[in-house]
């Protein structure tokens, strides 16, 4: 089991009452992410980087764009959705077992990412990256809060959505 900090997304800061932890094993891994400072009656979803073949990153903590490298064997993939109480906080936990890829999300900007992504391969020797990303206020209409808590585009044509947090866990 690791202990993360919390940071805002590009790694500037801490995010103070915040932590994540990443248990491992030969089958799978659980994780847990605890959060603050977010806008109150936001949507939020978290978001599993997890780049199984990290020697084959570009930086030693792997970074969005070697989801781009097939060589890293990425997946990014869908852990939850909410929407954030009046305290500014958030609490996500889930579990990926090897070879689940539910919830893999293709980015346009990554052409080469696996298709369909190969979800979690090396669990004790993959660097994951538990990412926060907001999608502004929860809509009035039930359709499109339906895609902000449970999509990595929902909401965007209307609100900017952005990765505002993550914790690393690296190998």
């Amino acid at each position: 089991t690791e202990i993360a900090k919390v940071k805002t997304f590009d790694g500037s800061a801490v995010i103070p009452y915040a932590g994540a932890s990443l248990s491992r094993n030969n089958e799978a891994e659980f994780a847990t992410i605890s959060t603050s400072q977010l806008t109150p009656g936001t949507v939020v979803t978290l978001w599993w980087a997890i780049f199984n073949e990290p020697s084959n990153c570009a930086t030693p903590n792997c970074a969005p764009s070697d989801l781009n490298n097939p060589a890293v064997n990425g997946s990014l993939q869908f852990g939850g959705g909410q929407v954030v109480g009046a305290n500014g906080r958030a609490d996500f936990g889930g579990y990926l077992a090897v070879g689940d890829n539910t919830g893999f999300h293709l980015l346009s900007q990554f052409p080469l990412m696996p298709n369909p992504a190969p979800g979690l391969v090396n669990p004790k020797g993959a660097t994951i990256h538990l990412v926060i990303r907001t999608h502004g206020p929860a809509s009035l209409d039930p359709t499109i809060l339906s895609q902000q808590l449970s999509s990595f585009g929902g909401g965007c044509s209307v609100n900017p959505c952005a990765n505002i947090q993550a914790a690393q866990f690296v190998q």
